[in-house]
């Protein structure tokens, strides 16, 4: 504990409203900071002592997720970088680091997710394209799985703000002791949606008084990340797109499901109801639940996520999380070295060795072979399932986390007995409005 202590800033005077003072920028002695100059070599960059801010504001405001996921992998390869935790303050609303930022202090790095980056970098004018410290360190961009690099792309108008730390992905993962129970085959990877709802119908029943669901999906996750690449809202105007044909496909594919007769949503959450009360046979949900499954259910195991007839091999869209550069940093050449590390191969094989969280490399095999080795639950599973064949192409998720609201709301509508064109046009006009109260704020 106290060695970390020694090497990691964290506290309340971080912010400089908490403590009426400017945070202090200077460094220490023999410390500059600085960027070093253009054509140093790597070696020269991370034998350079420096001090790198990171905000992760997925953490909170403390970092304990920080420490656990990077910090210590960071330290452990960069001996010379010094790490200073920025916590968000919840005090500032959704700009959390408004007065830190107003004060001069710098970030050198932003960790976020793709539907909050918005949020995070560019509503903060965060932003920097590190296109020249990719083609400097001669980064290879063809290794990361492209969906994750087009999508940046895009962001960055052709540049690219950072690297990828995790695909993300919507994952299958059954209870093989109900399908024994009932007497049911297992699923397969490569099975169709028709035959997924065929396993959920014979699955669904009341056995000894109590009752199992067949199937169980986080539906407003599923539809932010959907297999169509239909998109909640339009990038650039940021109105509503919910009865655009390949949405209302999406949305009335996977809905029917909690219309089968026993199989409505689970009273208590979803990964609940399949991992604790082991009631639902089939679930599927974001990524971050393969690691509470294994823990919780003794046999379970994972199968590819249904496809559809006209989209053959490909899986939801990914939900990665991105290291972005920002344009406050002042060690720029030192900063870039850890985004280098974070997607490597190194990396990336202790992450999913030890944390179950999935890779970002174009090929993931090898890294999927020791995928889990280090926990419980993991042995013999089918986890090379959990990556799709092809990922869906991204598509950019402004006001993500108000499109999955209003799918919650559209999805109870339509169970109740509404039209599925009518919950997606209320839900788009309610969205519509939400997202103008926010642009007026």
């Amino acid at each position: 504990m106290l060695a970390k202590k020694i090497w990691l800033t964290v506290g309340i005077c971080v912010v400089a409203t908490a403590c009426g003072s400017k945070p202090e920028t200077d460094t220490a002695p023999g410390d500059t900071g600085k960027t070093p100059e253009p054509g140093m070599s790597v070696q020269k960059v991370v034998d350079t002592p420096t001090d790198l801010y990171i905000a992760y504001p997925g953490s909170g405001e403390k970092d304990e997720l920080f420490m656990q996921r990077f910090g210590e992998q960071i330290k452990k390869k960069f001996p010379n970088y010094t790490l200073k935790y920025v916590p968000r303050t919840l005090a500032e609303g959704t700009n959390y680091y408004a007065s830190y930022l107003a004060s001069g202090a710098p970030i050198d790095i932003m960790i976020s997710s793709l539907g909050t980056t918005s949020l995070y970098l560019t509503n903060l004018r965060l932003e920097s394209d590190i296109s020249d410290l990719i083609k400097t360190y001669n980064y290879d961009l063809t290794r990361i799985e492209p969906s994750l690099i087009d999508i940046q792309r895009q962001l960055a108008n052709g540049g690219i703000y950072g690297l990828p730390w995790t695909s993300g992905s919507f994952v299958f993962l059954y209870n093989k002791d109900l399908f024994d129970k009932f007497g049911v085959s297992y699923p397969k990877d490569g099975m169709g949606w028709d035959e997924i709802y065929e396993l959920a119908r014979k699955l669904t029943r009341t056995d000894s008084g109590t009752s199992y669901k067949g199937f169980a999906i986080q539906f407003e996750n599923a539809m932010g990340t959907n297999q169509l690449s239909a998109p909640y809202f339009d990038p650039k105007t940021h109105k509503s797109k919910f009865l655009e044909d390949s949405f209302v496909k999406a949305f009335d594919n996977m809905a029917r499901f909690y219309k089968i007769p026993g199989n409505e949503p689970p009273t208590t959450s979803i990964p609940l109801a399949f991992q604790k009360e082991k009631t639902v046979a089939m679930f599927m949900g974001t990524s971050g639940q393969i690691k509470p499954t294994a823990e919780q259910v003794p046999n379970w195991d994972a199968v590819s996520t249904p496809e559809l007839s006209q989209k053959p091999g490909v899986g939801f869209q990914a939900a990665p999380e991105y290291f972005y550069i920002t344009s406050k940093s002042k060690s720029r050449d030192a900063a870039f070295q850890v985004l280098a590390f974070i997607a490597s191969d190194e990396f990336q094989e202790w992450l999913g060795r030890t944390t179950a969280i999935l890779p970002v490399t174009k090929d993931p095999n090898k890294l999927m072979q020791t995928f889990g080795a280090d926990l419980p639950g993991f042995q013999g599973k089918n986890v090379k399932a959990l990556i799709p064949r092809t990922y869906a192409p991204l598509t950019i998720t402004p006001y993500l986390t108000i499109g999955n609201s209003e799918m919650t709301t559209a999805l109870k509508d339509h169970l109740a007995g509404q039209d599925v064109n009518t919950v997606l046009r209320e839900a788009g006009e309610r969205a519509d409005k939400r997202i103008a109260t926010e642009q007026g704020k």
